[in-house]
């Protein structure tokens, strides 16, 4: 969703994001367009300074001030899409605005002294301003954030506007250039099995294993059928939030498709379908997000009810079979921002989420896991002999993590950590699946930090034999190529969706089918309900049915990276395929099916399953060369 000022749209936006991911192609022409918005966004940072600085001296604003607000507000759609969904209008904007608000605020802590009241009513000003927020909720998210943010810009001296936008964004104008934060790397000595070629898999087989993926069930408490699902705020259909006048804008039974969470029921009713429909599962994964988008008023006391309701229903409904879970960015308070080890401010540690965590995950998990689960939230566990899974906290590495602002090279441990322990598994002939909530080389994924991964991935492409993620809610998988021999696709990310219809999206769960031999998922499959159906019918539980059998639907003998890879390219030249698979990623969403898709927009889908990091754009121009030619009115030209 959109950024806009220092601490409180950036904060709001950051924290609320979790719609489906796309990727947004580049026009050919990009770098010309790039260099022509640098200089328009020097110009407006330091006019917007100039004619703020006489705002808050007056009290007066002026009518371009006026003009310029209008200029950087957020669209009415950009809080349900992923950053990396924007438009690259959106994008441009927005990284106008960062930029001009971030350089303002810096120079009036640093320079003009201001005090951090001070900076907080202005903050919560703007937030209002925006139209972000209701102005008592902008003042929430602002008190709830400020004091990380001033500590880090107080004691990061050096650090500029420039280099902050650039790790939210990564593209366009906000490019990361600071050696700090580009620079650093793990330690990943030569070794393993060479890469020679694209890595093959069995095909399904009676005998696989079967595993549940369940992810994003964004309970919210608050959750009251009837009330305002257009409320004009971040998360709608809550309590405090009013019955509308119009009945048709009211929350339903069992979710709403508009910016809404899942009420308990919802939660429920999906954990129980998933397990009465597969009894002979093997295990669980999940892959975090419990807590709901209502970020300006978390609490931990609330956050640890919620999430100990949660872990309580997955102990009821699966009973003695292993549950394996990761935390999602929206556990810890406030959202996103998981502070380095060292940092022993209460206010500011996530350690009291990491002490719940693992005695929570303790009847899943061995208690070897306890140490590095409250050290940092992640861990490793043998499942079987010759099979491990890593469950990582990739969310420190999410763009929208202040921390990394402070200090990137805190990143290195559970880096370096995840290399150990793969250096272990292959030692000791073990097969690894790796469990994390943001999906790996994203775009909100922090682009050195991806970088290093891909360097281990390199490493160990025959050890990982597969990843699970979560956050976008969008069922889809990615593949990812070596970082050496990029022709070479090594490994497959899977992605289960979200039980939640935040936004747009039908509930649904994953399955796949696991060979016992080498642990390579053979093939999978999605099982979801139609929102509008279950919500016509509010006295009866929804109907689960299966939304696709992959390879079944697409023709393929298994699902392996040499097999997608395949796919992938048949997606660039047959468009009914892609649009297939569209269908399936949005899980045949009411709303998204009535707004369609083609062009640009399947061509920033199919972009999206290839793309490892952000800012290298290789495979997608390659794709892109085979499925249309680029449009190069993507930037507004009069700017």
């Amino acid at each position: 969703m959109g950024r806009v000022t220092i601490v409180s749209s950036l904060v709001i936006v950051a924290a609320v994001i979790g719609s489906i991911t796309s990727y947004q192609v580049k026009p050919a022409n990009y770098a010309k367009l790039v260099e022509k918005q640098k200089k328009f966004d020097e110009a407006f940072e330091k006019e917007f300074y100039v004619e703020h600085t006489k705002y808050v001296e007056t009290g007066d604003r002026s009518e371009r001030l006026q003009e310029m607000f209008e200029y950087m507000r957020q669209q009415p759609d950009m809080f349900r899409m992923e950053m990396d969904d924007h438009p690259l209008p959106y994008l441009t904007v927005e990284c106008t605005a960062c930029r001009a608000l971030m350089t303002t605020y810096l120079t009036y802590r640093r320079v003009l002294g201001w005090d951090r009241d001070r900076i907080a009513a202005q903050a919560a000003s703007t937030c209002e301003t925006l139209n972000i927020l209701t102005p008592a909720n902008c003042v929430k998210i602002v008190d709830k954030n400020i004091d990380i943010l001033l500590y880090i810009i107080d004691n990061r001296p050096a650090l500029s506007a420039q280099t902050m936008c650039g790790i939210i964004f990564q593209s366009g104008t906000c490019v990361l250039e600071d050696p700090t934060f580009l620079n650093w790397s793990i330690n990943v000595p030569a070794g393993g099995r060479p890469i020679t070629g694209s890595k093959t898999s069995p095909n399904r087989e009676a005998s696989d294993i079967k595993i549940i993926h369940i992810t994003d069930v964004h309970y919210d408490p608050h959750y009251r059928t009837g009330y305002n699902a257009v409320c004009g705020e971040p998360c709608c259909c809550r309590e405090g939030q009013g019955i509308p006048s119009n009945p048709a804008d009211g929350a339903g039974e069992w979710g709403d498709y508009r910016d809404c969470d899942s009420p308990w029921k919802a939660v429920e009713d999906a954990v129980r379908a998933a397990a009465r429909q597969h009894p002979d599962a093997t295990y669980v994964y999940y892959t975090g997000d419990i807590i709901d988008h209502g970020v300006w008023e978390t609490t931990v006391a609330g956050n640890i009810v919620s999430m100990t309701r949660t872990y309580q229903l997955f102990r009821d409904v699966f009973g003695a079979k292993p549950v394996y879970p990761v935390l999602g960015n929206h556990e810890n308070n406030p959202t996103n921002v998981f502070a380095p080890s060292y940092i022993d401010r209460s206010d500011f540690s996530a350690s009291w989420l990491y002490d719940f965590s693992a005695d929570q995950w303790s009847s899943w998990l061995p208690t070897a896991t306890q140490q590095t689960i409250r050290q940092g939230g992640y861990y490793t566990a043998l499942v079987r002999p010759g099979f491990r899974i890593i469950g990582m906290n990739n969310n420190d590495a999410y763009t929208f993590n202040w921390w990394i602002l402070y200090d990137p090279a805190y990143l290195q441990a559970q880096l370096q950590w995840l290399h150990d322990t793969l250096l272990q598994a292959e030692a000791a002939g073990e097969k690894v699946h790796i469990l994390a909530h943001i999906p790996i080389g994203a775009g909100t994924s922090y682009r050195t930090w991806a970088r290093q991964y891909r360097r281990i991935l390199d490493r160990f492409w025959d050890v990982i034999t597969a990843h699970f993620h979560g956050h976008t809610h969008a069922d889809e998988f990615n593949v990812f190529y070596s970082l050496a021999n990029p022709q070479h696709a090594i490994s497959v990310g899977f992605n289960a969706g979200g039980t939640v219809p935040f936004s747009n999206y039908n509930p649904n769960y994953a399955v796949y089918y696991v060979n016992p031999q080498t642990y390579q998922v053979t093939d999978f499959e999605s099982w979801y309900f139609n929102l509008t159906e279950a919500n016509q019918n509010p006295n009866r539980s929804p109907i689960w049915t299966q939304l696709y059998s992959f390879s079944r639907d697409f023709q393929l003998s298994n699902v392996s990276p040499a097999s997608l890879d395949g796919l992938v390219r048949r997606f660039a030249s047959n468009p009914t395929d892609l649009h297939r698979y569209w269908e399936m990623k949005v899980k045949r969403g009411d709303p998204f099916l009535a707004a369609g898709c083609s062009g640009d927009c399947l061509l920033n889908h199919l972009c999206q399953i290839v793309t490892n990091e952000a800012n290298d754009d290789s495979k997608c121009n390659a794709l892109a060369a085979i499925f249309r030619n680029l449009d190069d009115e993507l930037f507004n030209e009069e700017k």
